[in-house]
């Protein structure tokens, strides 16, 4: 019975149903107060939060990724010359799994493919994805990469192609990957892995000019997309490839150039959206047979620029990483998923990532 507590405990699984994110977080001091190192957090089913001492793991880790598959936590380091490096978890800290490896230019999102041997990142400055083969002892460099072209109507935000998150599309054995430069969602097969990316731009799905799409969200044959520049959510339909319609997320703020950020799905049909311009959560319930998404709650998160948000594992709680105002809030979900209100924030200096613990 100990050793399976511990076994529990180490992989973020507590006796109480206790939730554990990994956080990720600034250590520039550009936006929030500089980190120095990630974080563990548990959140039991009350919502109430444990935060652990920061574990100093390299420059910048701004954006964390755990493979259910093997538990290895993959770290995007966000620089002009970005590295990718692969930890285990060990309790309340990490041990290092392979050897750091270079990217491209400021890499923003990782993401494992379902074996955990490979890992995806998206690189904003760099117009590439990468891909990184993640062994005990390996070098973290990357193997393989597909380069995107493209600009946008926003000259200051779209001169060049920005990938900004890689999601597996397991149904189809693809990677997508939103592109804010080129208002496009890439199609990339992974058919011919590990010899070789597959990428064709005419499979690539087009999203209206000026949307900057940034992070989407799977559910069967639809994705919902959260556009950072024009602060909609667009519906995407994966088997014919192509945009169904957008919607606003909140057309009551006025735009102060950070639009939407990050996007999850509830098990009740709820979509969640960031709202940098509000530092709010919002809520939009998809309606799949009519692929439209209608506003259903807004709830203010007390701090500013929510710039990642996760769910516990029950989805009583969805957490929200306001890195300019050095917080996590802790909001309050209905049975669907809706937001309801802050029940808690937890301060930590610039958190950028949550990353749950499978």
């Amino acid at each position: 019975m100990e050793r399976l507590v511990r076994e529990r405990r180490k992989a973020g699984i507590m006796a109480d149903g206790t939730t554990r994110f990994w956080v990720g977080a600034s250590t520039l001091g550009a936006l929030g107060s500089a980190a120095t190192g990630v974080r563990s957090l548990d959140v039991d089913t009350e919502g109430r939060a444990v935060l652990g001492d920061p574990v100093e793991v390299g420059e910048n880790p701004m954006f964390l990724a755990i493979s259910p598959a093997n538990g290895v936590l993959a770290i995007a380091h966000e620089l002009t010359d970005g590295r990718v490096s692969t930890w285990t978890l060990e309790g309340d800290g990490l041990a290092a799994f392979g050897r750091a490896g270079s990217a491209s230019g400021d890499p923003c999102h990782v993401a494992f493919d379902e074996s955990g041997e490979l890992a995806f990142a998206a690189n904003y400055s760099g117009g590439r994805l990468t891909v990184h083969h993640i062994a005990p002892d390996a070098s973290g460099d990357a193997v393989l990469e597909a380069e995107f072209a493209g600009t946008g109507p926003d000259r200051a935000r779209q001169e060049s192609s920005h990938p900004h998150q890689a999601v597996l599309d397991s149904a189809r054995d693809r990677l997508l990957v939103p592109d804010l430069g080129a208002d496009r969602v890439r199609v990339v097969g992974l058919a011919a892995l590990p010899e070789s990316l597959g990428h064709d731009p005419a499979a690539d799905i087009v999203i209206h000019a000026g949307a900057g799409p940034r992070h989407l969200v799977v559910s069967g044959d639809l994705a919902v997309t959260a556009n950072e520049l024009d602060r909609t959510a667009s519906v995407v339909d994966l088997a014919e490839g192509r945009e169904l319609g957008w919607f606003p997320i909140g057309p009551e703020t006025p735009p102060r150039g950070l639009g939407c950020s990050a996007i999850r799905l509830t098990r009740g049909g709820i979509v969640l959206v960031g709202d940098r311009d509000a530092d709010a959560l919002r809520g939009l319930r998809l309606d799949r047979d009519a692929a439209t998404l209608e506003l259903v709650a807004t709830v203010p998160t007390g701090g500013r620029h929510p710039r990642d948000l996760e769910l516990t594992r029950d989805e009583r709680f969805a957490l929200i990483a306001d890195q300019g105002s050095d917080s996590i809030a802790i909001v309050a979900l209905d049975g669907e998923g809706v937001p309801v209100e802050v029940v808690g924030t937890v301060s930590t200096p610039a958190p950028a990532c949550l990353a749950r613990v499978p």
